[in-house]
């Protein structure tokens, strides 16, 4: 009893210290109200051909629809020659002036530059383009020859270096489109993009000019890979302090390395869909369950005019939403409270610990070395990421098998009553490990999902395996004896198809058991989208349909056996166990607001109590299973 006394005082003292930490989270996510939208200036261009006006014309009207803030990608000369902002050549090309002309061109006579097959020229009528270009390809090819030119028409870059290398450098990011930017009232995005001559030295020059300016919002890579090494990104970023931003879903070499030691970031979400409805449903769905700062849009197949209406919804839907459009302030660097991540560590462990005491009835001097290697680890390593997800998924391992792992005394209630009333006790312990859970993962990194937390399909598999070792095997002559049983028994058909069906459901679970899921069931986004509506926050699946409704029944059986033995409800507590497991896995989605996750918690708990009632009340009128 003495033991129990201190388990429960760190219990106790665990969850004090998790709602100080969380109490600090939420200070900082009512700092995420203002949501930027953002189009690339690539877009912009794009949207301006299909309207038949200029970009300086269709600017003024994307932001009456909602836009804030635009991204300004690096250019290169393929992209600039594309555009006929520039004209380039090879020495090739240049040649074919001898061979139809039978002199070399004006250019080179007036200069007296002998042509060599090797150069690459680029022409361009906008003086500073051309200073742009030189002075990109200088830092970008080291060693090699670079001159600029006025030749009174045109400035002339010439290189000694392969046109295709040329053509394809990033250049950095051309002032004239940033102008145009701020001008039209615009914040901006850097959008910087690697290529293979990307050097420390590039680095330490590209974002220089953009320092202390209020319009820009930050940096968000493009392409599939940060520039350079997220080392020097991060050390060059943080020198100018500029935010630097994640793209959830996305996968961006480099990108969450160089969040993790930058520090400053904010998060952006991009959406995909078959069309503008289905893209609108995805951001404010985003907006309400993570912690998104950043809207990312790009057109697809629409027209000028859908576009506009498209990009009006999502700031319709802002608003309706209790957000703000307009320039987001970037989460600050917060790692938590140490003295709260050594106090949860220790909760957590205590609560293992209790555990391993139930199941293999643990010794004083276990018990004593237990306790001396906890409080080792937890001083030492609290403040550490890899501890802190260790105690996270050692936390939603045992909490929920902890809930049900000693006989609860039946309520002088009715059966009904008596299931529900133990059904919200084990709940209630199992929201504890996820309070724990969200509590020990607070901080910065885990809020933008730089880092996540891991083991989800891991935490479905343990819990119902230790479940069964407990249940079955409380008393080892019992548990020996059943496996013994078991072993022997002679398969039938029907025992197949269960070990199958069992096999099966498992299988979806751990499927379904990620942001991307690898199917869906028929009508499943039907139903998705009605629960969106009727609820502040959908409950999940995993809970109010699958593990509470079996968990209830399990608990109804339990309370009408007149002994335990003599009723069948273990395996309905066991599979009861997937939606315990689901709400703590539901606190460890730290990149969502913690009221979201208190809101789907218990809208599941109360729709999965009714679907429970109802299924009690089906097997009541059909005699599912037999009660003898």
């Amino acid at each position: 009893m003495r033991k129990n006394n201190v388990i429960f005082f760190f219990l106790s003292l665990g969850f004090a210290f998790s709602i100080f930490v969380l109490s600090r989270r939420i200070a900082l996510e009512k700092t995420l109200n203002t949501i930027e939208t953002a189009v690339d200036f690539a877009d912009i261009r794009r949207l301006a051909g299909i309207s038949g006006k200029s970009a300086a014309e269709i600017m003024p009207e994307l932001k009456d629809v909602g836009i804030t803030s635009v991204g300004v990608e690096e250019s290169t000369v393929r992209e600039l020659n594309d555009r006929g902002l520039v004209i380039l050549a090879d020495g090739r090309e240049v040649n074919k002036w001898k061979y139809i002309f039978n002199r070399s061109p004006d250019f080179l006579e007036s200069q007296q530059i002998a042509n060599k097959a090797d150069y690459t020229y680029i022409f361009t009528e906008n003086p500073s383009l051309g200073m742009m270009i030189k002075t990109a390809l200088l830092i970008k090819l080291p060693g090699v020859s670079v001159v600029g030119t006025y030749t009174g028409r045109y400035y002339l870059v010439i290189a000694r270096a392969d046109k295709l290398t040329v053509e394809n450098i990033g250049l950095g990011f051309w002032e004239e489109e940033v102008s145009a930017v701020k001008a039209a009232g615009f914040n901006y995005i850097l959008r910087p993009s690697h290529d293979p001559l990307v050097t420390d030295a590039w680095i330490e020059t590209l974002f220089d000019k953009y320092a202390g300016d209020e319009k820009l919002t930050g940096i968000l890579p493009s392409g599939n890979r940060i520039p350079g090494a997220a080392e020097k990104l991060a050390e060059e970023a943080g020198k100018l302090n500029m935010a630097f931003g994640t793209v959830e879903f996305a996968q961006i070499a480099g990108a969450m390395e160089t969040a993790a030691k930058l520090g400053k970031t904010f998060l952006c979400f991009s959406p995909k869909g078959e069309n503008a409805s289905v893209k609108i449903k995805a951001c404010l769905r985003s907006l309400r369950e993570r912690n998104v700062q950043l809207i990312y849009i790009h057109p697809a197949e629409e027209t000028y005019s859908e576009f506009l209406a498209y990009a009006g919804a999502i700031k319709r839907g802002l608003s309706e939403n209790s957000f703000r459009s307009g320039k987001f302030t970037a989460l600050p660097l917060w790692d938590g409270d140490s003295y709260s991540f050594l106090l949860i560590s220790l909760a957590t462990l205590a609560g293992a610990l209790w555990l391993l005491s139930i199941i293999a009835n643990t010794g004083r001097q276990f018990e004593i070395a237990y306790v001396v290697i906890a409080l080792a680890c937890s001083i030492f390593f609290s403040a550490s990421t890899s501890w802190r997800l260790f105690i996270a998924f050692l936390a939603t391992v045992t909490f929920p098998v902890l809930a049900i792992s000693k006989t609860w005394a039946k309520p002088e209630l009715p059966p009904l009553t008596g299931a529900l009333w133990l059904f919200l006790k084990v709940s209630f312990i199992s929201l504890l490990g996820g309070i724990f859970v969200s509590a020990i993962l607070s901080s910065t990194d885990f809020m933008v999902k730089i880092n996540t937390f891991r083991g989800v399909k891991l935490s479905l598999i343990l819990p119902p395996a230790l479940a069964f070792v407990i249940l079955y095997g409380r008393e080892r002559s019992y548990f020996s004896t059943s496996l013994s049983r078991l072993w022997h028994k002679r398969l039938e058909v029907r025992h197949l198809f269960f070990g199958i069906g069992i096999a099966v459901f498992l299988l979806l679970m751990i499927l379904r058991s990620s942001n991307k899921m690898s199917f869906v069931l028929p009508f499943e986004m039907e139903v998705r989208e009605a629960l969106e509506k009727f609820f502040f926050a959908r409950p999940r699946f995993k809970e109010f349909a699958v593990g509470h409704p079996l968990m209830i029944m399990g608990f109804y059986f339990y309370a009408k056996a007149p002994k335990i033995k003599k009723i069948h409800f273990r395996p309905l507590i066991i599979l009861g166990l997937i939606g315990q497991v689901s709400i703590i896995n539901t606190f460890a989605h730290i990149h969502s607001p913690i009221g979201i996750c208190l809101f789907r918690t218990v809208n599941g708990i109360a729709l999965g109590a009714l679907l429970g009632a109802l299924l009690i009340a089906a097997d009541g009128f059909f005699k599912f299973i037999d009660h003898k």
